[in-house]
């Protein structure tokens, strides 16, 4: 099942706290203890899982920048427009895990998120994930960034160029 309670929970300390301006380029951490929901026979974090804890860093950061305020002011919704994850160590559950999360483009049509999970100091898992704003089509990126107050030209760092070539290479089933 979806972790909705850790989102309300999200929401509520959102809600509660005071947060400081922060820069939207820096690397952002979320910790938790991933749970028995989050694990597999193992017993280690799900391969799956990885991408819903993912989320939950995406929908903290997106709250801190007011991007979750933008998305309900506008009826749009978040969306994943593709992804790629190496596992490098076991992620076990109870532990304190850092989920670190760092904006590393940005094009005409998404934005692209470096996130890792790292337990004990070292880095388990890596993922680059392309996301984006989506009402009636696609919202631009630099119009989202614009919308919540934050001035961004385009960028992409050239490993992520590359990927999205190859991700572009890609054949696609004729359906």
């Amino acid at each position: 099942m979806y972790p909705y309670h850790r989102i309300v929970g999200l929401l509520l300390r959102h809600a509660l706290r005071r947060h400081a301006p922060i820069d939207a380029l820096a690397e952002h951490t979320f910790t938790l203890r991933p749970g028995l929901g989050d694990a597999d026979l193992y017993p280690e974090v799900n391969n799956g899982r990885h991408f819903v804890l993912f989320d939950l860093a995406r929908y903290k950061l997106a709250m801190q920048i007011g991007l979750f305020r933008y998305v309900r002011r506008t009826k749009s919704a978040f969306v994943v427009g593709g992804s790629t994850i190496r596992y490098r160590h076991r992620l076990r559950p109870w532990r304190r895990t850092e989920i670190r999360t760092r904006l590393v483009g940005m094009d005409e049509r998404f934005f692209y998120f470096q996130q890792r999970t790292v337990q004990h100091g070292r880095t388990c898992s890596l993922a680059l994930i392309r996301t984006g704003v989506r009402k009636k089509g696609v919202v631009p990126p630099v119009e989202v960034m614009t919308g919540i107050g934050l001035e961004v030209e385009p960028f992409t760092e050239p490993w992520v160029d590359e990927w999205n070539a190859w991700d572009d290479a890609r054949p696609w089933p004729e359906d």
